[in-house]
């Protein structure tokens, strides 16, 4: 096991560290004084893209089956277990990572961290308990269908991204039907590995003593090399779900640059202005000026290698048409309009939130996780604050000037599809 390595903390001083097990797991920390609490999340690079064809929501019903039996405890131990500790604890299948974390007093870690280790490394996957996990993944389809605005995202998701990474992390209720305790087991050897895993642990830490805990539960864990994904093509541009109803969704999306590159800090100002909250220019001109919705946002969304930005309303059957145009034109509207309070707004608004993410264990550990799987490094607040801080408006115009939206995908759900404008550039 590597010695840790102090990260360097800039001016506000941040103690980071980070460390390498022999077997390629990953584990950072950051010490954080002012608080009494510490956060752990252990993330698994066994999300919803290892899903095979046919077998979507495979990720999410193995992480499900991997709480029911893990070691020698029983789903009853570890939940019992975890509980015992006060701790709050969750697990969730994303995209790329199957993660299990948990937000606690300090002295409570001893326990906590044994659990995990065994849910990962060592599940039952108890074929008595296959019916019932299969049921609870079903079930939170069901109640995902209701909501008309995770529908038409999910299917602006699929019709804009490759293939596999469009699919939907929940599943597809006629894949989780046919799949088998047989395709758990084998989705859990393959995939849940040390190869790309990442712990993270942020708080009052001791991070000699949890680093040994670390390589003391998962050191001598070998594994396979990752598959590599194999990516398909992308869907249409523009789709349409039916849905009877008297509302009308309408989601757009197009191509930003990911996280990783430099320019993700000026895409991300874009998107807050055009619409990250009430005084942005779709709130203000779609809902507040013209009253053609009840909702209306943009934001950005970021895998490692693309991201793209999305904008989402809810808006009646009958004003859906104009509140798609409207959109369509505060969009096409961006280039050359800028002002600078509005920049200013978002500035204020990322470094209220970039300082209070630092009051939040868990926030911390999520959000260096992030920052190694997309950059292979954590910054320090200080740098992150420094990338918002020297944006100016004439470096947001350039950069406007020479990346217009391409390639933008238009999907709506409601009674009848609406007509979008074949100027689109592709």
């Amino acid at each position: 096991m590597p010695p840790h390595i102090p990260a360097a903390g800039g001016t506000l001083k941040q103690q980071l560290f980070s460390a390498t097990l022999a077997n390629g797991i990953t584990v950072l920390g950051e010490h954080m004084p002012g608080l009494e609490s510490v956060a752990v999340a252990l993330h698994v690079a066994a999300g919803s893209i290892h899903d095979p064809p046919g077998r979507c929501g495979l990720a999410t019903l193995a992480g499900e089956l991997a709480l029911r039996g893990a070691g020698d405890r029983t789903s009853r131990d570890i939940v019992e277990t975890l509980e015992g500790t006060g701790a709050q604890w969750s697990n969730a299948v994303t995209t790329t990572h199957t993660s299990f974390s948990a937000a606690m007093v300090p002295r409570q870690l001893p326990v906590v961290l044994p659990v995990f280790a065994d849910v990962i490394r060592r599940p039952q996957l108890p074929a008595e308990q296959f019916e019932a996990a299969q049921q609870m993944v079903l079930q939170n389809i069901t109640g995902i269908e209701d909501d008309p605005a995770h529908r038409v995202l999910a299917a602006l998701r699929l019709l804009h991204l490759p293939a596999p990474w469009g699919m939907p992390t929940e599943g597809i209720t006629a894949d989780l039907e046919a799949t088998t305790s047989d395709d758990v087991r084998q989705f859990v050897d393959r995939r849940m590995q040390p190869t790309g895993m990442i712990v993270t642990i942020a708080g009052r830490i001791d991070w000699d003593d949890f680093l040994r805990r670390i390589d003391d539960l998962f050191g001598d864990w070998t594994g396979v090399p990752a598959e590599a994904v194999a990516t398909g093509p992308r869907g249409a541009f523009i789709g349409h779900v039916p849905h009877d109803s008297q509302q009308t969704h309408v989601a757009l999306a197009w191509s930003m640059p990911p996280y990783r590159e430099d320019d993700s800090v000026i895409a991300g100002a874009v998107l807050s202005i055009l619409g990250g909250g009430t005084s942005s220019r779709l709130f203000t001109e779609v809902r507040e000026r013209r009253g053609l919705c009840y909702g209306v946002s943009a934001g950005y969304q970021t895998h490692r290698d693309f991201a793209l930005a999305v904008c989402h309303a809810g808006t009646t059957a009958a004003r859906a048409q104009e509140t798609l145009d409207v959109i369509l034109a505060e969009i096409d509207r961006l280039p050359g309009s800028l002002d600078p309070d509005e920049l200013e707004r978002v500035k204020a608004r990322v470094t209220a939130g970039l300082v209070m993410q630092q009051e939040s264990t868990a926030a911390r550990a999520g959000s260096m996780a992030r920052q190694w799987y997309h950059l292979g490094r954590v910054r320090t607040l200080a740098e992150d604050l420094a990338r918002y801080d020297r944006l100016d408006v004439t470096m947001i115009e350039d950069w406007l000037a020479a990346r217009p939206p391409r390639d933008v995908s238009v999907v709506s759900l409601g009674r009848e599809p609406l007509e979008v404008p074949g100027a689109l550039p592709a």
